[in-house]
């Protein structure tokens, strides 16, 4: 009986331990800000998209893409390699997610700190 009831704690200790990220993947706190400023390119983006839709924007966004890669020195091979390991683990990927939308929150709360008058 004390040996079935080790066993269960162990496997549940196990399980709840969570699956461990490989280290050819991206961490989290580094993915998550990766995508953000993926994210505001990618807004960029469109932005001017809508302004002049010529195709030679077409490598401007791989251009600015680079960029975002270049500034956190990963290349764009290792992004998309652990964006699809996030993808296909659905739990990392939430927290991954989760990650990005305190960054937003942040950045929210601190631009509008900014821009309210002081008293």
């Amino acid at each position: 009986m004390r040996k079935s009831i080790g066993l269960v704690f162990f496997v549940l200790v196990i399980a709840c331990a969570g699956e461990k990220i490989p280290k050819q993947v991206v961490p989290i706190n580094d993915m998550s800000k990766i995508m953000w400023d993926l994210m505001k390119v990618d807004e960029y983006f469109i932005r001017i998209t809508a302004k002049d839709s010529l195709n030679k924007l077409a490598k401007e966004n791989i251009r600015l893409y680079d960029q975002v890669f270049r500034s956190y020195g990963i290349e764009r091979k290792k992004f998309y390699d652990s964006y699809a390991y996030y993808t296909a683990h659905p739990e990392q990927y939430k927290v991954l997610i989760d990650s990005m939308e305190a960054i937003s929150t942040r950045q929210r709360a601190s631009f509008i700190q900014k821009t309210q008058p002081t008293k």
